[in-house]
């Protein structure tokens, strides 16, 4: 059966904000075999029994075998797929996400029509850090994180203290308003209890995003092997519980721009070790090459390894991202059109269904 593989780079564990790796990145590939060994000998050094991204990007002779292998005309966005996120925006979508919509879900309303999350959440990336102070909006992002990763009595007070300094410190009313949504005690049990503690690891999301572009791509069932990875391990039951049986169909749920096929159409998913398949290896390629562009393109830096990147057109290969934009509006975010459902529900649905 046809696999997809997959590998990430920048998933930083338990230091999720990292100011050192603010991007993580995914790959994913569908060479055979024979492909993906016929392009690892643009890159193979003499003796090496596996490829890797940081390697080759260490020396001159690596750069000029990255070069090569970017020319063949094999690597294009019919093969690959590739996503990014700047990891400090994904904590804000998520604060969004399992706070503001959940606490809007039980008032009756629905914060993912017309994109209202992604409005919201432009918002508090772009602009409480400029009302409020980067620093206390640094702290408040880390207590969120530690709340999330451990749901201890202090940890919630460490969480609804460091959103009280946030709002003390703005200077701006219809922020601190917006702000004061997030950090009321009394809504501590209605949103956090029952979460994952892996609720905010950046490699869930990702791959759920690549197994629906490839469900989107392939007529048929495909089975998905990612790369050894913890957080996959961990919610390897998951994914499989919002995987379609055999012969069921799948149907596009979700608004405007982001709706997605669900079921999922992948048949398995599995763990697997890159130094035995060369395909893992072109993806570790890809999603190092990913994330060390958008890492620069963040900074606002360039180097020597960026230019090469940049002319071997490695953004083909992305079908979505995860940024912030000053974009607030539903015609400037592409999300106008109302037609549609939200895709919470039948997910949780499916899931508890499954796992029960």
């Amino acid at each position: 059966m046809l696999a997809i593989h997959c590998d990430e780079i920048g998933n930083t564990g338990e230091r999720l904000l990292d100011k050192a790796q603010p991007i993580f990145a995914l790959a994913s590939n569908d060479f055979s075999l024979a492909e993906a060994n016929d392009l690892l000998e643009h890159v193979r050094a003499q003796g090496a029994s596996e490829v890797k991204f940081k390697v080759l990007r260490r020396t001159p002779a690596g750069l000029m075998r990255l070069a090569r292998l970017l020319t063949d005309p094999r690597l294009n966005s019919s093969r690959i797929v590739a996503s990014s996120m700047d990891k400090r925006f994904m904590v804000v979508t998520k604060l969004i996400d399992l706070v503001l919509e959940t606490l809007v879900h039980e008032s009756g309303g629905d914060l993912y029509q017309r994109g209202e999350n992604l409005a919201t959440a432009n918002i508090l990336y772009t602009c409480t850090p400029i009302f409020c102070g980067h620093d206390a909006f640094d702290v408040m992002l880390e207590a969120f994180v530690a709340l999330i990763r451990k749901q201890t009595p202090d940890n919630i007070q460490a969480y609804v203290l460091a959103g009280k300094d946030l709002i003390y410190q703005c200077n701006n009313q219809q922020m601190r308003e917006l702000l004061q949504q997030f950090f009321h005690i009394k809504d501590v049990p209605i949103w956090l209890p029952g979460l994952p503690d892996n609720s905010l690891d950046p490699a869930i999301p990702a791959l759920f995003l690549h197994i629906n572009a490839w469900g989107k791509r392939k007529s048929g069932r495909f089975n998905v092997i990612h790369d050894q990875s913890k957080p996959i391990l961990a919610s390897q039951d998951l994914f499989i519980s919002m995987m379609a049986r055999a012969n069921e169909a799948s149907s596009l749920i979700g608004y405007d721009r982001r709706k997605f096929l669900f079921p999922l159409r992948a048949e398995k998913l599995e763990l697997g070790d890159s130094k035995t398949i060369p395909q893992l290896q072109i993806s570790d390629i890809c999603a190092g090459a990913t994330a060390h562009l958008m890492t620069c393109r963040l900074n606002g830096t360039k180097d020597d390894l960026f230019d090469i990147l940049e002319a071997g057109h490695c953004l083909d290969w992305s079908v979505d991202g995860m940024f912030a934009t000053t974009d607030v509006t539903p015609e400037q975010m592409g999300t106008n059109d109302s037609d549609g459902s939200n895709p919470v529900d039948p997910i949780v649905s499916r899931v508890r269904k499954n796992q029960n």
